[in-house]
């Protein structure tokens, strides 16, 4: 990208109600092991092992969770995101593509079931990561996507000055 860039945002899972979820299942998974085992296998130490897996596993699914990451950009012609490790290859949309955009309210749980990398018949995709604001695009082949922010006042005067740039330019 080597444009001027109008509005950033980088958004983490970290701090959401997600990693308190996570959190609890670790403690819940692990400190169950490790009851379940003592009870069971006094006697030796092989009794640990199961311990030692749950405790790798919950480990793998932290660390998969800490690099989920949302990023939004809107420069002075184009919309670009990437949202790792789902989507590591920046993507882009333009005049050319784009029909309506627009900062919107939605329902996370009704119109796309949930947060993450998410997909409805009805909605189309959404890629969020809390909240309930966020960048509607409607494109010219009917398909739509929503992208999630968590600074919906910045992102709205982004979009604003982005129409602007594309009635100016042609």
């Amino acid at each position: 990208m080597k444009e001027k860039i109008i509005f950033e945002e980088e958004q983490q899972v970290i701090g959401t109600w997600i990693w308190y979820l996570v959190i609890t299942m670790t403690a819940i998974i692990v400190g169950g092991t490790l009851v379940m085992v003592t009870l069971v296998e006094r006697s030796t130490n092989e009794g640990y092992v199961p311990v030692l897996i749950a405790a790798i596993i919950m480990g793998c699914v932290i660390a998969f969770i800490a690099t989920i990451k949302l990023y939004t950009i809107i420069g002075e012609s184009k919309i670009y995101y990437r949202f790792p490790p789902f989507i590591s290859k920046e993507k882009y949309f333009g005049k050319d593509d784009i029909q309506e955009m627009m900062v919107r309210k939605y329902k996370p749980i009704r119109e796309y079931g949930g947060y993450g990398y998410r997909f409805s018949f009805r909605s189309g995709k959404a890629f969020n990561v809390s909240g309930n604001m966020g960048l509607q695009l409607v494109f010219k082949n009917g398909k739509r996507l929503l992208i999630g922010t968590r600074r919906p006042d910045s992102m709205q005067r982004a979009i604003k000055r982005l129409k602007q740039n594309w009635e100016m330019n042609g």
